[in-house]
């Protein structure tokens, strides 16, 4: 019995041995798999994060690279907008050809390295005026004295003809030998030069449009080797154009010959216009009658500009700030005029008092302010 009872024991030992081995092991293998599961885990965690928080950076920079090009090319717009703005102001508000050809000489050089103005007139060109974004010396440039038939030049010849901007090379054959020798030498071994030439257009109708002076440009304002904006340099002279145009239309200037030069653009004032009785008569050489007219004249001056300036107060402001009071009330001042002459002018002693009252207190007595567009007073 002690023989059994010994083998007994002794199999129970090693079977718990053996089962603490196979609990050792399982153990362990539990213990070493929770660790690479955890490991796992947090590496695919991790990478989800990286990938997230990358895909996110992304997102921000996409966004911030949007926004700012957005805002760089509103910049860049508003930019061009304002020097489109002042070259029109200045042109049409310029009253000598100095002043009409450095506004429309400083607006195009916004766009182009160098620029020469040439007019047209009677098959001859006249160099007017120039500018240059490299000049050494950092002033304006020295201009000589040039005058040259249009047939010596035909690229020049070609704009006249077909009305349209025009890229020629700069060569001898296009130019002229004279007008060449303005552009400044190439340099040896350099690509071959190219001009673009825009023309400035008057003229109301298709049928009387034509080409009363040019542009030669060399070069973008953002480098020798940048495209030259034809578009901008296009609107440029469409602004000119236009100008001229509008100072014909209201008799204020006029494209003509200068007198003893072979060509050239000179800008005069209108003709003579017939003096307008805008002194107010001697009130006691009226009649009763007529001072009675005479003081509802002023009342109804004082209150139709009284009105527009208070319920058009924001046109009233803007027109002072663009010499334009006409055409920002146009609809207004039309109407009271209309109506001034139709209740008050039958009288002979009697003043455009609504112009004197337009002059006074809405252009601040300059008449300048009204702009090119006011037909004037009716007497």
């Amino acid at each position: 019995m002690d023989f059994f009872r010994a083998q007994r024991d002794l199999a129970r030992e090693q079977i718990s041995a053996a089962w603490q081995l196979q609990v050792e092991r399982i153990q362990e293998d539990l213990e070493r798999g929770w660790r690479d599961h955890v490991a796992r885990a947090f590496d695919e965690r991790f990478d989800g994060l990286r990938s997230a928080a990358e895909e996110e950076i992304e997102r921000r920079v996409a966004l911030r690279l949007s926004a700012e090009t957005a805002q760089a090319r509103a910049s860049a717009m508003r930019q061009l907008t304002e020097q489109l703005n002042q070259t029109a102001r200045r042109l049409d508000q310029a009253e000598e050809l100095s002043d009409w050809t450095a506004a429309l000489l400083d607006g195009a050089s916004a766009f182009a390295r160098r620029v020469w103005l040439f007019s047209l007139v009677s098959g001859k060109l006249t160099l007017e005026g120039l500018r240059g974004q490299d000049d050494a010396a950092g002033g304006a440039p020295a201009m000589p004295e040039l005058t040259v038939d249009i047939a010596a030049a035909p690229a020049f010849q070609s704009v006249a003809e077909s009305k349209d901007a025009v890229f020629a090379m700069a060569a001898p054959g296009e130019l002229g030998e004279q007008i060449l020798a303005l552009l400044p030498e190439a340099e040896p071994g350099g690509a071959e030069r190219r001009v673009c030439l825009a023309p400035v257009l008057t003229g109301q109708s298709e049928r009387e449009r034509r080409v009363s002076a040019v542009l030669l440009v060399e070069g973008s304002a953002g480098g020798v080797e940048a495209p030259v904006d034809v578009n901008a340099l296009e609107l440029v002279a469409a602004l000119a154009g236009a100008s001229l145009d509008a100072r014909q239309a209201a008799q204020k200037a006029v494209v003509k010959v200068s007198p003893g030069a072979q060509g050239g653009l000179a800008m005069l004032g209108g003709a003579p216009q017939p003096q307008s009785r805008l002194a107010p008569p001697d009130w006691h050489s009226l009649s009763a009658e007529d001072q009675e007219l005479h003081a509802r004249a002023q009342r109804f001056a004082r209150v139709r500009v009284a009105e527009m300036r208070l319920y058009q107060a924001e046109a009233v402001r803007n027109g002072r700030e663009q010499a334009r009071l006409y055409l920002a009330l146009r609809g207004e001042m039309d109407r009271s005029r209309a109506q001034f002459k139709h209740e008050y002018l039958h009288s002979p002693t009697m003043v455009d008092y609504f112009h004197l009252e337009v002059l006074r207190t809405l252009a601040n007595d300059d008449l300048s302010l009204l702009g090119p567009e006011y037909p004037g007073p009716l007497v």
